[in-house]
């Protein structure tokens, strides 16, 4: 299966693929914005960490894949919370890391240790084509120093100092981090979250995928993808088609974005159907429904 990660910051890409394999969910595939040829930079417009999570998954979904989208940043209490949701251009555009954590220590000069308390904050949102999604938050409490510690990490780490380990997050190995970073408790919540909305179906043995692909011969395609390409409104009728028949026959028009192949495994994941088949531009799915039960192997 594959979802789409709406970054494309490779370090982050890497953190968010080694939790989800912890996780338990190695069969996933994490593609990135330039591995579906998205180019455009997505306008972060939210208040929040999970309004900006909502925004920049909603863009990998429009074009038909399952988009995943952190947003996270470090919120000072002396500072009101800043530098919050503006973390990554906290000095300015373009984003720099030296820059901003410099402007963090001028910030903060004349504050005594003791009120230099602050937490790294993740929000995760998961948005399918279909329409739906969830979000979850996860946060870890430190305290920001006067100096740099450690090169590891990235972003305000060299400056973040956690008391679990008496170490800032610059300073302690990728895998110590995930344990208790806020990414990684959001990621926890969100792998099950995420375990929870997606439907995988049953493996088909040969004789079966040959059996259904015998049947679809004669079948007429019920629908057509064109230029509008994998919406959510198309995947709740292919849906509901095979509630109703278990086996649909689909055309990809050559005005589609994506390949014939490319759509069928998006459809597939999203609606947790089987691909049958790929004939030039045709596609056969197939899902065992509960309730009708039209076709038996």
């Amino acid at each position: 299966m594959k979802i789409v990660l709406a970054s494309r910051n490779k370090k982050k890409i890497n953190e968010v693929l080694t939790l989800l394999k912890e996780h338990g969910m190695a069969d996933i595939s994490v593609l990135s914005l330039d591995d579906i040829g998205m180019t455009d930079e997505i306008e972060e417009d939210g208040t929040t960490f999970a309004e900006n999570a909502i925004i920049k998954a909603s863009v990998p979904a429009s074009l038909g894949y399952i988009g995943i989208a952190d947003d996270s940043g470090l919120a000072v209490d002396a500072l009101g919370g800043a530098p919050g949701v503006y973390s990554a251009r906290y000095a300015g555009e373009p984003c720099d890391d030296e820059k901003n954590n410099q402007k963090l220590l001028s910030e903060l000069a004349n504050t005594p240790d003791e009120e230099r308390t602050a937490q790294y904050v993740c929000a995760m949102a998961c948005v399918f084509p279909d329409g739906r999604q969830f979000t979850v938050e996860g946060s870890c409490k430190g305290r920001i120093l006067r100096e740099y510690h450690g090169d590891g990490g990235f972003g305000y780490d060299p400056l973040f100092y956690y008391p679990g380990y008496q170490k800032t997050f610059a300073e302690i190995t990728p895998e110590m981090k995930n344990r208790v970073s806020h990414r990684g408790k959001a990621i926890n919540d969100f792998c099950k979250k995420l375990s929870e909305m997606l439907v995988f179906p049953p493996s088909l043995s040969s004789k079966n995928r040959a059996y259904l692909r015998s049947l679809a011969t004669s079948m007429q395609p019920i629908f057509q993808i064109g230029k509008g390409g994998i919406t959510g409104e198309i995947c709740k009728q292919l849906s509901n088609a095979l509630e109703a028949r278990e086996l649909i026959k689909i055309t990809v028009l050559e005005t589609c974005y994506v390949s014939a192949k490319e759509a069928a495994e998006m459809i597939a994941d999203v609606i947790g159907a089987n691909v049958v088949a790929v004939t030039g531009r045709k596609i056969v799915l197939y899902r065992e429904s509960t309730e009708n039960k039209k076709i038996f192997l």
